[in-house]
C-alpha cells in the first residue's frame, strides 16, 4: 500500500508518494524545493502539534526553514534646496541695481571724437620694388609661340619628306636614272632641305620668343612663319605690343645692368670706407 507525503514549505506543497512508509524520525530532500523535513503520513496528525492542542502542522528541521528576505532600505529623501536670496552680501549690486537689471553705456561724445582721431588710416602703400615685365610679356607671347613651334615643325617635316622623295629613284631604282630623273631628284632633294631649314629657322625664333633672349631673332623667326601658313603675321603684331617690348629689353639688359650697379655701389661703399679710415689717422 502506498503512503503520501505532502511537502511543508507553503510555497512548494507537492505531493510525494512511496510504495513504503519512510520510518519515523528520518529527514527526507523535496525533489521540488530541495528542502529538508521529516514526513508524516497524509491523514494522521502531527505529534507535536496534538500534543500542544492544535492541527496538525509540518515544521521544518533545524536550519531548513526558509529566510525571509531582508527589507531593502529606503533611499534618503534628497534636502530640500535652500532658498535663493535676491543678491549677496558680498555683491557689489544692491537691489536697486538688480531691479532695473542691465544696459549698455553710452560714450560720451568727447569719447567718440577722440576713437576717430586715434582710429588707424590705411593709406596705399608704395611698393618698394619694381615689378617685372617678363611675365606680361611671356603670357601674351604664349599663343603666337606655341603655332610658330607647330609651323616649324610641320614645313620641317615636309622637307623631309620632300628630299626622302627626291633620293628614293636615285637609291631605290635597279636601272640607273637618267640625266633629266636625277636632275629632278636632285632638284626635289634641294628643295626638301631648303623646307627643312625653313621650319628649323621658325622653331629657332620660337625659342628665342619663349625665353625673351632676342628680339631680333624673334622678330625673323615670326618674319619667316608668315610662309607657308600665314601664322608668322599674328607673331609679328604680338611682339610690337609696347609690354613685349620692356619683357625683351629687361631680359636682354636688366641681369648685366643690375650687376653693374652692384659692382659699383660696392665700390663707392668702399671708396666710402677708405676716406674715414684717412680722416681718422
Amino acid at each position: 500500500m502506498s503512503v503520501s507525503y505532502t511537502c511543508p514549505n507553503p510555497d512548494c506543497g507537492v505531493t510525494l508518494k512511496t510504495p513504503n512508509p519512510v520510518p519515523a524520525g528520518k529527514r527526507v530532500k523535496c525533489p521540488k524545493c530541495t528542502r529538508m523535513f521529516t514526513p508524516v503520513p497524509d491523514g494522521e496528525p502531527d505529534p507535536s502539534a496534538a500534543a500542544a492542542g492544535g492541527p496538525g502542522t509540518f515544521k521544518f528541521a533545524d536550519g531548513d526553514e526558509p529566510k525571509k528576505p531582508a527589507a531593502k532600505p529606503e533611499p534618503p529623501k534628497p534636502a530640500p534646496p535652500a532658498a535663493k536670496k535676491p543678491f549677496d552680501d558680498d555683491d557689489d549690486e544692491d537691489a536697486e541695481s538688480v531691479r532695473k537689471g542691465y544696459g549698455m553705456v553710452q560714450d560720451s561724445e568727447a569719447e567718440v571724437e577722440a576713437a576717430e582721431k586715434n582710429k588707424p588710416k590705411f593709406e596705399a602703400v608704395q611698393e618698394k620694388f619694381k615689378k617685372s615685365a617678363r611675365g606680361p610679356a611671356t603670357a601674351l607671347l604664349v599663343m603666337p609661340v606655341n603655332l610658330l613651334i607647330a609651323e616649324g615643325l610641320l614645313t620641317a617635316a615636309g622637307g623631309l619628306l620632300m628630299f626622302v622623295v627626291g633620293m628614293w629613284p636615285l637609291v631605290f631604282n635597279d636601272a640607273p636614272p637618267g640625266d633629266e630623273e636625277t636632275e629632278e631628284a636632285i632638284v626635289m632633294m634641294l628643295l626638301g632641305l631648303m623646307t627643312f631649314g625653313w621650319g628649323s629657322f621658325i622653331c629657332f625664333g620660337a625659342s628665342h620668343m619663349t625665353e625673351l633672349s632676342s628680339y631680333m631673332w624673334a622678330m625673323a623667326g615670326a618674319v619667316v612663319g608668315i610662309f607657308p601658313l600665314l601664322v608668322g603675321i599674328f607673331a609679328v603684331i604680338m611682339l610690337q605690343n609696347p609690354k613685349v617690348k620692356a619683357g625683351f629689353e629687361e631680359s636682354e639688359g636688366g641681369p648685366e645692368d643690375e650687376e653693374e650697379k652692384d659692382k659699383d655701389a660696392d665700390e663707392d661703399e668702399d671708396d666710402e670706407d677708405e676716406d674715414e679710415d684717412d680722416e681718422d689717422d
